[in-house]
């Protein structure tokens, strides 16, 4: 099989991993209809091709602090490079995504931070040192369960 084709049964492996990358060579090959080791081929090469990029926990932020998220647009300055901001959010941890959309504004993000107050300072530092020239942020209240895996 040529390594860059991706088929059905490698969608279907993608799929099972993202709803729970924790599953064993065979408990993934059970749902997929493959035998272990044609699984963890499968993946593999799925990893060595990119399409599988790495693996995380689903955390809640609450429990270690950090209450309250929010979803962030901002605007720069004309004349801020995209490189040098973007290299500041990757050195703020609140920062759980980033990204450079079309429109209007520049960057959508996902926060995370531990108060309303830990928020405004990161706004704040962003607009004096960063080059944010504007900003629109919503809390989020409560994430909406889809009832997807």
């Amino acid at each position: 099989m040529d390594s860059t084709v991706i088929d059905a049964l490698d969608r279907a492996i993608a799929d099972e991993l993202r709803a729970d990358g924790r599953l064993t060579w065979r408990e993934l090959g059970e749902r997929v209809g493959l035998g272990p080791t044609a699984t963890a081929d499968r993946v593999r090469r799925l990893e060595a091709i990119g399409v599988i990029r790495g693996y995380r926990a689903e955390v809640d932020l609450s429990a270690l602090g950090v209450g309250l998220r929010a979803i962030t647009e901002l605007r720069l300055a004309p004349d801020t490079p995209y490189e040098r901001f973007e290299a500041t959010l990757r050195e703020s941890p609140e920062v759980q995504a980033a990204f450079h959309v079309t429109g209007s504004l520049d960057y959508v993000l996902f926060l995370a931070c531990p108060d309303v107050p830990s928020l405004d300072r990161l706004l704040s530092r962003w607009r004096s040192e960063d080059g944010v020239l504007e900003s629109s942020t919503r809390i989020l209240l409560r994430e909406v369960d889809l009832g997807r895996r």
